[in-house]
């Protein structure tokens, strides 16, 4: 085991020590004092079965490389913090923006990673968040807004040495890049209009596989199609494409007479222009590394390494910049061939001890007999590549994106020949675009990207092809660096019968919980803490329907958590983004059969809310109104309010839902508000369509006018809930709402106090369960 991979891991621990503490928790240096006295005795102990002074010298190594990365870390946050700062003294408009990657198409428009720039001195880096997309080297001013953001969203940010978003309102100046970004940048645009990303989808997923540009992928939705099937890494440029690059310069060089060091300075430089023309995403700057790190290797008379070269690798971009340990391409790139080097010999010889070759008859031709071996081979190794591959990076997938594919080994093996068919002539038509012969190898790209597109989407729509997942990253990276640790050590011999009957088994078990998730949940009602905004999950066996989805990806991470794998409707109470900002992401998640809104509401859907809907298939947007009913199971949902049609822009518009459950032995009343305030729910009161009832789900986060004295005595619910987000601007919930409805005898509970609450109906009332204590 290489020194430098433990090495990397301490680097690595200590900058996001160091990002996550941030300044203003108290002593950073005492803080970083702490991580490199840490760092070190762990290096002594690794080095402790040595010789005395290479112990020492270890000590001294790492605790001196973590010491560096640390105080740099730590400089990067000081520089964050002066950025932020400067940001909210001055106008935006001051400061020039000077955009550093690839802008990525989301629902609010394009974002891309910028330096900030004032009088020539770069300050730090911002996301700039725009309608207009932004090549690499484009400097620009701009009136806009700053925010430092919240939550996840911020502490994501910073650990990636990003202080905040400039949302830009108006552009003043743009500058394009000049020299040779400005060449690339063009060489670029004339492959991807050569390609016509926007004509077909085997044309995005081709503009997105050779040029880096996902617009027209993400625009159809098949970035969720390639996540669902655990193939998303084919489109994000990294080892895989510049092997397939180095392959098709190798054929072309083979029949010159260049000596071996002409020839890898000419891999070199092909592969390396191919970095910059996709944009020169972490990954694949990592690979074009490594393979700098093995010409050197040869030219110095060494054997190659490729777990010595991925980690110097690694532990050379951390030191340049220790905030790359907070991007997530960087951690799975790195992560999945450090896997690859230590596991693929031991999960290559079980799968050789399970799936034997066949044995064919002697009649048989011995050609015919050497490709099906060498299938075989082909198949065991990509199988074993792909399964390693996803156990290594699963602890990060899992707890950044909450979903897991099933169908991933298969669709990695299914799309090997295609893909690399498609990749190859692609950068065929990227060299001859803007000639007439860009158009030849464009004919095997539509072939190959279509079987690719027909294979994914098949693949998808199988049952459970992925499900959703939710874990802590650290416990789950503990067990997977134990397992590893475990396997390296004992090497533990494997037969074939045993290792089938333990597969059989686990597959049985993992059959059973899918089984009970999907059609055996409890019955109980959700409200899930999803920040400042509304989300409550209703469920009964196989039956569920969310009502809201919050204001971003939250509402699909908690359904996650809860092990939802299909939902029969989302319920959006009114056109506010922190109710319906979600509905992409769970829609991209869970299998959803139908949306509902209010009546009057459907032909004034918000555009952006409209082209999320089109894009996961749910155009088909249908209408409720009073006196409406959703069955749950044995739940009923009556829709209460509004009584006239609404166009959903208001508060006043929300959908009010009287829920009821009966099973014969337990019972459950519930009023679920949306944004409805006091005036509302007076109107549903009056009319007699609600009463008393088990909860509340306080309207509108809980704010001053949500709810009258009378109105509380009357629903006199024994729980109300409030949804809203720690240290929201609103300061919801108010303490007037709180005082009215504890008046009222009403126990009153906030998502942003206990996370998630979970309502169950009881013999004795409703039972009521917190994701954290109170």
């Amino acid at each position: 085991m290489p020194f430098s991979l433990y090495l990397l891991c301490a680097c690595g621990a200590a900058a996001q020590v160091v990002l996550a503490l941030r300044l203003h928790m108290g002593r950073p240096w005492a803080a970083v004092a702490a991580c490199v006295a840490a760092m070190a005795l762990a290096a002594r102990g690794m080095g402790s079965a040595s010789r005395a002074m290479a112990a020492m010298a270890r000590v001294v190594l790492a605790a001196g490389t973590c010491g560096i990365c640390a105080c740099l870390a730590c400089a990067q946050v000081e520089v964050a913090e002066g950025t932020a700062r400067a940001l909210e003294r001055s106008a935006v408009s001051s400061c020039e923006l000077e955009v550093c990657a690839d802008a990525s198409l989301g629902t609010r428009g394009y974002r891309a990673r910028a330096h900030v720039r004032r009088g020539g001195a770069r300050l730090g880096d911002v996301w700039v968040r725009s309608e207009e997309r932004y090549d690499m080297g484009t400097r620009i001013r701009a009136v806009g807004r700053f925010s430092r953001g919240t939550g996840e969203w911020r502490l994501m940010s910073e650990r990636q040495g990003v202080c905040g978003t400039v949302n830009v309102v108006h552009a003043l100046k743009v500058t394009p890049a000049s020299g040779p970004r400005a060449w690339v940048n063009e060489r670029r645009l004339v492959a991807l209009a050569a390609m016509e990303p926007e004509r077909s989808a085997a044309r995005a997923i081709l503009a997105g596989s050779v040029c880096g540009s996902k617009d027209a992928m993400a625009r159809a939705g098949i970035d969720k199609v390639f996540a669902a099937c655990g193939v998303a890494h084919l489109v994000a440029v990294s080892g895989g494409h510049i092997a397939i690059v180095g392959a098709l310069v190798e054929r072309l060089l083979g029949g010159t007479r260049l000596g071996p060091v002409p020839r890898s300075l000419v891999l070199l430089a092909t592969t390396g222009l191919f970095v910059l023309f996709c944009g020169a995403p972490v990954s694949a700057v990592r690979s074009w590394l490594m393979c700098l790190v093995a010409f050197g290797s040869r030219l110095a008379g060494r054997r190659g390494h490729s777990l010595s070269a991925v980690c110097a690798v690694a532990l050379g971009m951390v030191m340049v910049d220790p905030a790359v340990t907070g991007q997530v391409g960087f951690v799975l790139s790195v992560a999945s061939v450090v896997g690859l080097c230590l596991l693929s010999p031991y999960f290559g010889y079980v799968l050789r001890q399970v799936v034997a070759r066949p044995r064919l008859p002697a009649r048989v031709p011995r050609p015919v007999r050497c490709a099906v071996d060498r299938g075989v081979d082909f198949v065991r190794d990509s199988l074993s590549a792909c399964l390693v591959a996803q156990f290594a990076t699963a602890a990060i997938t899992c707890s950044m994106f909450s979903q897991l594919s099933l169908v991933a080994p298969l669709a990695n093996l299914a799309l090997a020949l295609p893909f690399t068919v498609m990749v190859g002539a692609g950068m065929t038509v990227a060299c001859l675009a803007g000639t007439p012969l860009a158009a030849v190898p464009l004919v095997p790209c539509d072939v190959a990207g279509t079987a690719v597109s027909w294979l994914l989407g098949w693949m998808s729509r199988l049952p459970y092809a992925s499900v959703a997942v939710s874990c802590d990253m650290v416990v789950a990276g503990m067990i997977t660096v134990g397992v590893t640790a475990a396997i390296l050590v004992w090497w533990p011999t494997v037969r074939r019968g045993p290792v089938l009957a333990v597969t059989g088994s686990l597959a049985a078990v993992s059959l059973c919980l899918l089984l009970r998730w999907r059609f055996f949940s409890p019955a109980r009602v959700c409200v899930l803490d999803v920040g400042q905004g509304d989300a409550i999950l209703v469920q009964q066996g196989a039956y569920a329907v969310l009502v809201d989805a919050g204001p971003d990806q939250a509402a699909a991470a908690e359904l996650a958590r809860l092990h939802v794998m299909h939902i029969d409707a989302v319920v959006v109470t009114h056109m506010h983004d922190d109710h319906f900002g979600g509905v992409g992401a769970v829609l991209g998640e869970v299998p959803c059969d139908a949306v509902f809104v209010a009546r009057g509401v459907r032909g004034n859907i918000p555009e952006e809310f409209g082209e999320e809907l089109e894009r996961r298939g749910k155009e088909d947007v249908r209408e409720v109104g009073v006196g409406d009913e959703l069955e749950v199971g044995d739940f009923r949902l009556c829709v209460v309010w509004p009584e006239e049609p609404v166009d959903g822009s208001e508060n006043a518009d929300s959908i009010e839902l009287a829920l009821t459950y009966d099973d014969g032995s337990r019972t459950m009343s519930g009023l679920l508000t949306g944004d409805a305030e006091k005036d509302e729910t007076a109107g549903a009161l009056s009319a007699g369509r609600v009463g008393d009832v088990d909860f509340l789900k306080v309207g509108h986060h809980g704010s001053k006018v949500s709810v009258t004295p009378d109105e509380a005595r009357e629903l006199a619910p024994e729980v109300s809930v409030a949804s809203a987000g720690a240290h929201n601007r609103y300061g919801h919930p108010s303490p007037e709402c709180r005082r009215v409805l504890e008046r009222a005898g009403s126990r009153f509970l906030c998502t942003m106090d206990v996370g998630t609450v979970t309502l169950e109906p009881g013999e004795r009332g409703v039972r009521v369960f917190t994701e954290r204590s109170p």
